[in-house]
């Protein structure tokens, strides 16, 4: 799955970049990120206005993989997941 195959799944189910997950930027409070850095993908933790934590991957879809399923289990944490 790819990043844009994420945020639409995600997006179909209410849930928002900046919610539970960014893609790319800080988001507000303490939320995971992931990213494309210097040829290659990144998650992170962003949280006090840095990024923390990066964790690079061999692919887009094994970052993916790692990030699906965190933010999914937060967004139904949090009731925002929409069925």
């Amino acid at each position: 799955m790819t990043v844009e195959e994420m945020k639409a799944y995600l997006a179909a189910h209410g849930v928002e970049d900046g919610s539970v997950y960014t893609h790319g930027g800080l988001g507000a409070g303490e939320i995971d990120g992931i990213e494309f850095i210097d040829g290659a993908w990144h998650t992170y933790f962003s949280e006090r206005g840095s990024k923390n934590n990066y964790r690079r991957w061999n692919s887009e879809a094994e970052a993916v993989a790692w990030m699906l399923p965190r933010a999914e289990d937060l967004a139904r944490l949090y009731r925002i997941w929409k069925d």
